[in-house]
């Protein structure tokens, strides 16, 4: 498996100028010019710069490595001048399509949360976890475009126009609160905890602590908990 991943690194690797527009070291220098440490944070930053959610968690993973290639031992450090054939991921996303556009490197643009004062108090619980409820609320408007955020304590009630989603913010994991239905078969779905002892607004929770469980899938849960 070690070496099947090999390959495939050194096509990603191969490929990133021509997919990006940057080349491995470029994307270095730029996360490091970013001042982001924490995964999560420098993840959802490079998605902010165009890349897919794969192609920006691999790139993090290298740069946390120094630099240095995750698989390049089990090709002998070797990385081709061209793609040898079409990159494999071996996380859930579509690898990079040969035919789309080159993305230009642009800074960092990012596209704040729809929200008020007591929105952002509350976000402020999620502390080192607050870039990902960031992002999941991002992911939310691209899930439900006309998706609203109303603060109440402690909960941040999503809705269209009806209520179909809550996130509770916190420190060492964020809880997000629907109604998933047959989507729920996913593992990571749990019934929902009460809250301070009352009693939860939807029967189902997802647990979120790392930005890549913030996939496709989670699109999918979006979408079927705000069409019930």
């Amino acid at each position: 498996m070690s070496t099947d991943y090999g390959e495939k690194e050194r096509n990603f690797i191969a490929g990133l100028a021509e997919d990006t527009g940057r080349d491995l070291a470029a994307w270095m220098t730029a996360i490091s010019g970013s001042g982001l440490n924490e995964r999560n944070a420098i993840i959802d930053w490079l998605r902010h710069q165009g890349l897919q959610f794969a192609n920006a968690s691999w790139l993090e993973r290298i740069h946390h490595n120094g630099g240095r290639l995750i698989y390049a031992d089990d090709v002998k450090h070797a990385v081709p001048a061209a793609r040898t054939a079409a990159p494999a991921f071996p996380m859930n996303d579509e690898p990079p399509r040969r035919d789309r556009p080159v993305i230009e490197p642009r800074p960092l643009t990012p596209k704040p949360p729809p929200t008020g004062g007591d929105i952002q108090r509350l976000l402020a619980e999620a502390k080192g976890l607050r870039p990902l409820a960031d992002l999941i609320m991002r992911e939310v408007v691209r899930a439900v475009p006309d998706a609203e955020f109303t603060a109440r304590a402690p909960l941040i009630v999503m809705s269209a126009p009806l209520p179909f989603a809550a996130l509770l913010p916190g420190p060492k994991k964020l809880r997000l609160y629907g109604s998933f239905g047959s989507a729920s078969a996913a593992d990571h779905i749990k019934p929902a905890e009460t809250i301070n002892r009352a009693a939860a607004p939807f029967p189902e929770m997802l647990v979120l602590d790392d930005a890549r469980s913030i996939d496709e899938n989670f699109q999918r849960l979006i979408r079927a908990t705000a069409r019930r």
